[in-house]
Order: structure tokens, then C-alpha cells, then sequence
């Protein structure tokens, strides 16, 4: 009388007519999950109007909960936890939630929204829709939940089997000739790599920000330079935006046709409207004649937040994108998390209506629903280098990956040393630098996508001292893994898989896993435990503000005297003033109204009393360069791009010392400058040496048995170990039954596609694996052009299976040769390829049983 229910084989929709609350049951009536409560508040804006809408959800006590994209809280189980689901510089949002009893929640609306799971209830908010919207999926377990979420928004394509090798980037190779020498260089040195990136600055000048062509001076003979890469086995890939400096043809076509956004960006570029259709045709006209004519292979999509004004913070994102004029489809407060969907789709599409030759590959900074259908990849952004900022990628990325966009990957060396948190200063000098850097790459060599990238400092592993060899090693690594990593990534096309997953997708039974923020599986079989402390240098200590109680104006009053000028001379006066501190961070609510310009410049003027005796090092945290003055002497600083490390200054507690500060801006948008330091004490306990253990906790998943990668060494799940972890080791373990088909040495991603092949199986359990292979790149794949064997194990009979080869491509190699080892401690153990084996098979495409007992 009261309720409708709709039956289906695999759930059950309970719908209380007078509430119209839904819930959600197993065939046998036990609840998944139910709605909880309702609201929908008239919502009215500049250039639109519907509702803010909230739903709330009551979970099970004991569930864990992930997706949602990739977010800097270190959280990886979101029970408890409140996420804002808005685009930043560092912050992916997917608005897509997975939970441990086999549902998730797609969440269908693109404003400015949050979750948060508190006692009372979990839910959705957003600032503006129609309606509340979502989509309910549930499953067998929860990969068929990310499969469910894929049905409705898209497939993710495959890769070339190229895209799975070592990429090297950096911030940013000048010219021609020092791109192609540091690609030569790898190859001299027989260090594996497949991919070489060009950052930014192709172009001169920022007013030809992204003119969408080489420079003919700094980079003369395209054509020429991409064969050459090509001709030794190298991928292109060229960082591209949506956004143009006025110089550039490619502004001058898009302001005649109005298909800009009205907004001057930071570098006073304008983004184009990628909701226009119109703008994205041209977008790609413009880069296959300057780009993919001449052979690119990918595209590094930056910013596509879209960061109009550096907006490193959500609430930044909200300001500026919200006081925009509508773009085609709408308002931005309608559309704020969506910008980057259409950018990267229309490139996918229309390199695919060009050329069917070569697979699309896009990097992008931000992800939105959907985005796993325009082959583009998440890279989590600006974020600096230190140690708990390393550690909170791990979860980012897990969720990112668990939120049903699978190919993730981070600046492995971080993009700053010593801003956006970092606290180095002293480059691949400093040990202790290089010793985060290590464990960086290790993480790195077991992400999705394999990647260095940063500034301030090289990335390419040569430099990095008696570390180097440790680097070569997980890049050898890396490549043997090739043929299981490549199968997996046909998982993800064919069947929605996974390769980057938290614990709990495989072992929701245990719910120990639930809240392991620091472990993960690779893949079906490999358990991944980054190490995310220092263990042989320690770290600077990060820089603390500089608190206001030190300061005072030059007649004795708190503060300092602040003078703004309209110009960038110091000439045109403005407003005069005291502040408490140097703290500007004009970000989330614009400038204040006594600012009426972008171009400005500042000048802070007082006295300081530091309360040590001793050295002190100041650090001003800006874009852009500026000027610091103690006692009338301008300190000397190393600037990292967004902060600036003084020289150190001896400074006496108690005395007075003069203070001036000078800025200049022309910037538009977000602006900051912040003043922090070190004080004696702090520089006296960073330099103080410390005693740490060279292993970690790693918890072992219950109901499994667990090898060493390294040492072959079996525990039982359950329970948790300290594991050893040197620096020339991550701790790795291999679930009992995984059979893992590992390559040769190779310096390529396909420089030996028919060589023998070595088969390690970790016994004790029953298991299998499908071996896939294709043409490498094309899509043929997707017209049934690929090969597949299933191998299966048997435990209890000890044999090994074969299945009949299904499928062909042209260049099949007809006949493989597989080694198989049976991993004990002397046997398939470490990264170096194995000498004995169990059985040698000559595999010619009929089935095979083979006993290795």
C-alpha cells in the first residue's frame, strides 16, 4: 500500500510512495543501502537558476568507502571524512563513490558539490542542479561496480604498449638541442626509456604562450628533430593548453570567432571555450599542422582545471570560475568541474577521426566522469617535495584509480623543491634529496604510468650519484614487468579492471585493510609498500611564518608599514597601511578593493626583534622574484619558482634590525606573497643525526600467503611484519597463486616482442593468468586483432596449463618459448632474470599441461 518494489535477478528498489526515499537490497531483501534524507533549496545566480540539492545515505557500520578522485588528505578510506569535490591545481575530482559492500554512487552533477560521511549520515551536496541525480551500481564484487560506472560513461581505451615504459620530463628542456641529448644520453648509457617530453615553452615570449608550433629558433627543424627521436626509439610527447597568449595566431582566429573565455589569465593569456564545439575543431586544427604532422605521439593537456589565475586552492577554483561569463553551454557555476572533460574528449576524437595508426595518449592535471573514455591520464599535480606530501600521493592516487579512471601517475622527484611545501633548497647536491627521490621512483615504477618530472633540479637519473644504479635497477624492473603490466591494461579495456587498487578491493573480508593509507596492489598479485620516511638523511624542516609579534612600524606600533603603488615602479602611489605580518594570499575572495590593478607593486617597511641569538634563514613564498632587505643589506636567496630560500643572517634576540620587503606584480589574478623562516633552534635541529630502522610495517592480507619478492620468503596472512626496506629495496610481496610472466633486459618497450619469456608461479593457491598481446599501438584491437593464452595452476596437482592461443594480428610471433620457475628462496626471486628453471615450454599456440612437481 505504502511502497513499490522493483526485481530484477540481482536487486531488489524498495520506493515509499509518500516519501518517495529509496532503498536499495540484495534479492533477498538485505539492505545495501537506503536514502536517508532529501532537500532541494531554490538556488538563483547571474546567468542561472535551480536548486542546491543534498542527499543523504545510511551506510553499514563497518563499510570502507574510496573514489571520488584523486584529493591531497592522505585519506584512504573515507569513513568519517569530509571531501570537497572541486578541481585544483593538485585535486582530481570524479564524483564517484565505491564501497566495500559492492555498490557505488555516481553522484550526476558537475557544480561546485561535497561529500561527507558524518554519525548521522553519508551524502552528496552541490550548489546548483535541476534535481538530486545519481545512479546507483552494484555487483559481484568491486570491479564489477567500477565496470557498472563504466557502462554508463565510457570505456577506457588502451594504450600503446610504449606508453607503459619510463617517461622522462622536466621543467622544461630550452631547446632542440638539449631535449635530444638528454634522450641520446639514455640511450648511451643503456638506461631504459620510451618517452621523452617537451614541457612548456615551445614558444618565445608569454604574449605567444602556446602558439601550438616549435619556435623555428629554439627549435629548428621539426620534422628533422622527432625523426631523429623516433629513429632511436622514443615517443614525443609536448605539453599543450587550452589557453593563448594574444601574439599567437591561434587567439587572434578564436577572439574574431568569440570562442574565448573573457577572463585574462595569470600569464594574460585567454582559455579557450571548450563547450563549443567550434573552438575545440579549430583547437585541433591548429595542433596536428604544428604538432601531429610531424609525428607527436601524446599530449600533455596542462591546466586544465581550467587554472585561469594559479588557483592552487578549491576555494580559488570556486572564486574565479564562478565569476565568469557563461560559455556555451552555460554558467560556470552550473558546469565548474567539468572544463576539462570536452578538452581532453575532443582532442581524443579527433586524433581518432585523423588517424586510426597510432593510439591517443593525453596527460591531463584534472579529471571529471567520463574521462577514462578520451585515453587521458591524471597526473596529481604541483606538489612539492617532501616527505608527508610524497606519502599522501599514494592514496590519492589509489582513489583516483578506484573512482573508475584507471591511469594515474605523480611527478616522481616532486615539481618543487622548496615551494607548494617542499622543503628542499639544495637539488640532487643533497642527499637527502636524492634519498626521497629514490623512494619516489620505486613508488613510480609501480604506478599506472612511470614518470619524472619536475623543476628547480634535473630529473634525469644520472645525476643522482651512487643512487643512480638503485634507479637503473626499478627501471629494469619496470620493463621485465612489461608483459604483465600490458596484459592487465587489456583487463581495463575489455573487462573494466583495475590496476592500481586499494586493499580492500581484493580483500574486503579483512577489514583491517580498510584504513592502509600506505599499501596497495599493482595489479591482481602484487602488493605495493611504498617507503614514505627518511631512513638514512634527514630532511630540512619545513618553514614556519613569521609571526607577527616580532614585527613593529618604525615609531613602535605592531605591524608594518605597507605601501601599495599602482605601478610596477614604486612610482604611482596607492594605498598606505599597517599590517600585522606579510601575509597576502589573495585567493579565495579576490583582491581587496583598495587593489585595482594587476600590476602593482608593494613595499613592507618596519623593524624586527627575533627572540634567538643565532642564524636565521627566511624563506618568501611568491611568484616571481622579489627583494628582502635586513638591516639595509639585500640577502641573497635561491629562488625555486615559487619560493625563495634567503641566504642565512645571524641575528641577536632582542635587538631591533630594519625590515624591507619589495614586490613587484603584473600578474593578473590570485597573488600572494607570505614571509616565513627558520630560526636558530629549527636550523640546529634539522643539521642533529638520527638513528632509523631500514624496515617498515607492512600488514599482510588475511586468507592469503604472502612471497618476498626479493627473497622468496613465505608468510601467512593475517598479520603484520616488519619488512626490510634498504634503499636499494621497496618491500614487495606476491600473493600465493599469482603467476607473473616477466620479459628480458630491454632498453625499449618492443625491442625483444619474441624473446623467452620467464614465467614465475608463487605456489599455494590455485591461480591464473591471461598473457595478451597485440600490435603494439593501432586499433585493431578493437576489431578482435589481438591474441590471448590462459595460464592456470592447479595446487594440487602442481600443474601448470596452457590454454589453446585465441586470436591472431599480423607479426604474431607463431611460436614463444616460456621459462617457468616455481618461486622458492633460491629460486624467481629479485629482479634479475633467473637461470634455472622448472620447465622450459615451447609454446606453439596448442594447449599444454605441464607437471612441476
Amino acid at each position: 500500500a505504502d511502497s513499490i518494489f522493483l526485481s530484477s535477478n540481482s536487486l531488489q528498489v524498495h520506493i515509499h510512495k509518500k516519501t518517495g526515499k529509496i532503498r536499495y537490497l540484495t534479492p533477498d531483501r538485505h539492505q545495501i543501502l537506503a536514502e536517508s534524507s532529501q532537500h532541494l533549496t531554490p538556488f538563483i545566480t547571474a546567468g542561472d537558476s535551480g536548486y542546491t540539492v543534498q542527499q543523504g545515505f545510511t551506510l553499514h557500520p563497518d563499510e570502507g568507502i574510496y573514489g571520488l578522485g584523486q584529493h591531497q588528505n592522505g585519506y584512504m578510506n573515507y569513513r568519517g571524512k569530509q571531501v570537497t569535490l572541486v578541481q585544483s591545481n593538485t585535486d582530481a575530482v570524479n564524483p564517484f563513490l565505491i564501497s566495500t559492500r559492492n555498490y557505488g554512487i555516481l553522484w550526476d552533477n558537475y557544480s561546485h558539490s561535497v561529500f561527507e560521511d558524518s554519525p548521522e549520515e553519508a551524502g552528496f551536496w552541490s550548489k546548483l542542479g535541476d534535481g538530486i541525480d545519481y545512479y546507483f551500481v552494484t555487483g559481484r564484487h568491486m570491479d564489477d561496480v567500477i565496470g557498472g560506472y563504466r557502462h554508463l560513461t565510457g570505456t577506457a581505451p588502451m594504450y600503446g604498449k610504449w606508453a607503459f615504459g619510463y617517461w622522462q620530463s622536466r621543467e622544461h628542456y630550452e631547446n632542440r638541442e638539449e631535449l635530444v641529448s638528454n634522450a641520446l644520453e639514455y640511450r648511451r648509457r643503456n638506461i631504459p626509456i620510451d618517452n621523452i617530453i617537451q614541457d612548456w615553452d615551445t614558444w618565445e615570449g608569454a604574449e605567444n604562450w602556446n602558439q601550438l608550433f616549435f619556435d623555428p629558433v629554439k627549435f629548428p627543424r621539426p620534422q628533422e628533430m622527432i625523426d631523429l627521436l623516433h629513429q632511436n626509439n622514443f615517443h614525443v610527447m609536448v605539453s599543450v593548453w587550452c589557453s593563448f597568449g594574444p601574439n599567437t595566431n591561434v587567439y587572434n582566429e578564436m577572439e574574431k570567432r568569440n570562442l574565448l573565455l573573457p577572463t585574462l589569465g595569470w600569464a594574460r593569456f585567454k582559455y579557450m571555450d571548450v563547450y563549443n564545439p567550434e573552438a575545440t575543431d579549430l583547437y585541433w586544427n591548429y595542433l596536428k599542422k604544428g604538432f601531429f604532422d610531424f609525428g607527436m605521439d601524446g599530449w600533455w593537456m596542462d591546466s586544465t582545471e581550467p587554472d585561469i589565475v594559479n588557483a592552487n586552492t578549491k576555494g580559488a577554483t570556486v572564486y574565479e570560475l564562478e565569476r565568469m561569463a557563461n560559455h556555451h553551454l552555460g554558467s560556470f557555476t552550473r558546469y565548474l568541474n567539468t572544463y576539462t572533460l570536452p578538452a581532453t574528449e575532443s582532442v581524443y576524437e579527433n586524433q581518432r577521426k585523423t588517424s586510426e595508426k597510432q593510439r591517443v595518449y593525453i596527460l591531463t592535471r584534472s579529471s571529471f566522469a567520463g574521462q577514462q573514455r578520451a585515453a587521458a591520464t591524471t597526473w596529481s599535480g604541483d606538489i612539492g617535495a617532501d616527505w608527508p606530501i610524497f606519502k599522501k600521493q599514494i592514496a590519492a592516487g589509489v582513489n583516483h584509480s578506484m573512482s573508475g579512471i584507471p591511469y594515474w601517475t605523480f611527478d616522481i622527484g616532486a615539481f618543487v623543491l622548496g615551494g607548494y611545501g617542499g622543503v628542499f633548497q639544495n637539488g640532487v647536491s643533497d642527499p637527502a634529496y636524492q634519498e626521497l627521490f629514490i623512494r619516489m621512483f620505486q613508488f613510480g615504477a609501480f604506478c599506472p604510468i612511470f614518470r619524472a618530472h619536475g623543476s628547480d633540479a634535473p630529473r634525469e637519473l644520472w645525476h643522482y650519484g651512487d643512487f643512480t644504479p638503485t634507479l637503473i635497477a626499478f627501471d629494469h624492473l619496470r620493463y621485465r614487468l612489461l608483459p604483465y603490466t600490458y596484459s592487465l591494461s587489456s583487463q581495463v579495456t575489455r573487462n573494466h579492471s583495475t590496476l592500481m587498487r586499494a586493499l580492500a578491493m581484493d580483500f574486503s573480508h579483512d577489514t583491517a585493510t580498510y584504513n592502509i593509507t600506505d599499501q596497495y596492489l599493482f595489479g591482481p598479485s602484487f602488493m605495493v609498500c611504498p617507503v614514505t620516511q627518511y631512513m638514512y638523511h634527514k630532511p630540512p624542516m619545513a618553514t614556519v611564518p613569521v609571526p607577527p609579534r616580532v614585527f613593529k612600524t618604525r615609531d613602535g606600533r605592531p605591524g608594518l608599514h605597507v605601501s601599495y603603488f599602482k605601478d610596477t615602479a614604486f612610482m604611482v602611489a596607492g594605498t598606505v597601511q599597517t599590517e600585522a605580518a606579510i601575509h597576502l594570499n589573495w585567493y579565495e575572495s579576490g583582491r581587496p578593493g583598495y587593489v585595482t590593478d594587476s600590476t602593482l607593486s608593494i613595499i613592507w617597511e618596519g623593524t624586527i626583534t627575533p627572540f634567538e641569538t643565532g642564524l636565521h634563514q627566511f624563506q618568501t613564498q611568491c611568484y616571481g622574484p622579489k627583494r628582502l632587505f635586513i638591516n639595509g643589506k639585500e640577502l641573497n636567496d635561491t629562488y625555486t619558482g615559487v619560493a625563495a630560500f634567503s641566504e642565512p643572517i645571524w641575528m641577536e634576540a632582542g635587538k631591533k634590525y630594519s625590515i624591507r620587503l619589495e614586490k613587484k606584480n603584473e600578474n593578473p589574478g590570485a597573488f600572494h606573497v607570505e614571509l616565513y623562516w627558520k630560526t636558530p633552534s629549527m636550523l640546529t635541529e634539522e643539521r642533529q643525526k638520527e638513528t632509523v630502522a631500514k624496515t617498515r610495517e607492512v600488514y599482510l592480507p588475511k586468507q592469503t600467503t604472502w612471497y618476498d619478492f626479493w627473497t622468496g620468503t613465505s608468510y601467512t596472512g593475517g598479520k603484520t611484519i616488519e619488512a626490510d626496506a634498504p634503499i636499494e629495496k621497496m618491500p614487495l610481496f606476491v600473493k600465493a597463486g599469482s603467476i607473473i610472466p616477466m620479459g628480458p633486459y630491454v632498453q625499449y618497450a618492443t625491442e625483444k616482442e619474441d624473446a623467452p619469456v620467464e614465467v614465475r608461479i608463487y605456489p599455494g593457491a590455485n591461480g591464473s593468468f591471461e598473457w595478451y598481446e597485440d600490435e603494439n599501438d593501432n586499433y585493431n584491437y578493437e576489431n578482435g586483432w589481438f591474441a590471448t593464452i590462459n595460464f592456470s595452476w592447479d595446487e594440487a596437482s602442481q600443474t601448470l596449463t596452457l590454454s589453446e592461443r585465441k586470436g591472431t594480428y599480423p607479426g604474431m610471433p607463431e611460436k614463444r618459448e616460456f621459462n617457468v620457475v616455481l618461486v622458492n628462496e633460491q629460486q624467481g626471486i629479485g629482479i634479475a632474470p633467473s637461470h634455472v628453471f622448472h620447465k622450459k615450454i615451447h609454446y606453439t599456440g596448442e594447449a599444454q599441461t605441464i607437471p612441476l612437481h
